[in-house]
């Protein structure tokens, strides 16, 4: 890779954090980031992610997944649902507010990433009880 592409990767990824931490939660650790974008992918792709399922999939230890996980939970940021009734089995899905700071994130980074704009695929809306 030539040095003017490498600065400019590293450009964009400062980029990517720098907006990043202006609209969510993530502090010095990528634990709440991971985990925001996980509940955030599952629920665009309309896959159900379980909290089994999510811890399952971040390369985390349970402890420092569980602090940030219940921290963003007691923060308003995602939300737990009972699947099929089951008050034991619990999904994950993201809130109003994760829903509207990501939504800011994605209209920031867009133009400066040159992603196309999709008008009516960038809205998130989170799901009612």
């Amino acid at each position: 890779m030539k040095i003017k592409q490498q600065q400019t990767v590293v450009a964009t990824l400062a980029l990517i954090r720098k907006q990043s931490a202006a609209h969510l939660p993530i502090g010095h650790s990528f634990i709440p980031y991971d985990i925001l974008v996980t509940v955030v992918d599952s629920f665009t792709s309309d896959k159900e992610l379980t909290v089994k399922a999510l811890f399952a999939t971040l390369p985390y230890s349970d402890m420092g997944l569980r602090y940030h996980f219940r921290k963003l939970v007691d923060t308003g940021w995602i939300e737990l649902h009972a699947v099929n009734g089951d008050a034991r089995v619990k999904q994950v899905k993201p809130t109003d507010k994760l829903s509207k700071h990501f939504e800011l994130l994605s209209n920031s980074l867009t133009p400066l990433l040159n992603i196309p704009s999709f008008q009516h695929d960038t809205k998130i809306t989170s799901p009612q009880p």
